[in-house]
């Protein structure tokens, strides 16, 4: 059980982040560890569970999105950003700390660029343009409440904080860290 707890912790934090998002949409919009457990559930974990676990409460919490984040499209390109976020973090899985941390910034700005240019593909607000593809990343379209920079900056700063606190977890309680993660702890040192 303790190997577990880990993951435990993290299950639950991304499930209360989800609740407290979808109750205070405009306080942090953003601001959850949804991405970085992703990207340390390829660093945390071993085989399957590393993907599937963060997978299953992200969907379960899906539901709790705000307004169009329920349909099928948008669940779709979130889906296929995460798994680029996790593959991210498997490919710098054994690296050190400092290339982790840029990757967990590498995957926030990934996540957004795939989100955000599947809306401006699929939302008619955007102009089909290179102008318009920008709106998406920057702005947001026209009427939206908060500009889009904002949510990357958010994602940004939970990705950030979120991977440090998992991987100072880890190294400060040996006993938990898989062994996947003592080549980057060795080159952390």
């Amino acid at each position: 059980m303790n190997r577990y707890l880990p993951l435990c912790l993290i299950v639950g934090l991304l499930i209360t982040f989800r609740i407290l998002g979808s109750v205070f949409p405009e306080t942090l919009p953003n601001f959850q560890p949804l991405a970085a457990v992703f990207f340390c559930g390829a660093l945390l974990a071993t085989g399957w569970r590393g993907f599937a676990i963060p997978l299953a409460v992200w969907a379960l919490t899906f539901p709790l999105g705000i307004g169009h984040t329920s349909s099928p499209a948008v669940f779709l390109t979130t889906l296929f950003a995460l798994t680029l976020v996790f593959f991210l973090g498997k490919t710098l899985s054994t690296k050190g700390v400092p290339v982790l941390l840029i990757g967990s910034i590498a995957g926030a700005v990934t996540f957004h660029l795939i989100t955000n240019g599947a809306a401006w593909l699929g939302d008619p607000r955007y102009p089909k343009t290179l102008i318009g593809f920008w709106q998406s990343l920057w702005t947001g379209a026209p009427g939206d409440v908060l500009p889009s920079w904002v949510f990357l900056r958010n994602l940004t700063a939970a990705n950030l904080i979120f991977t440090s606190v998992f991987l100072t977890a880890c190294f400060r309680l040996p006993k938990f860290a898989p062994a996947t993660l003592a080549p980057a702890y060795a080159k952390s040192r």
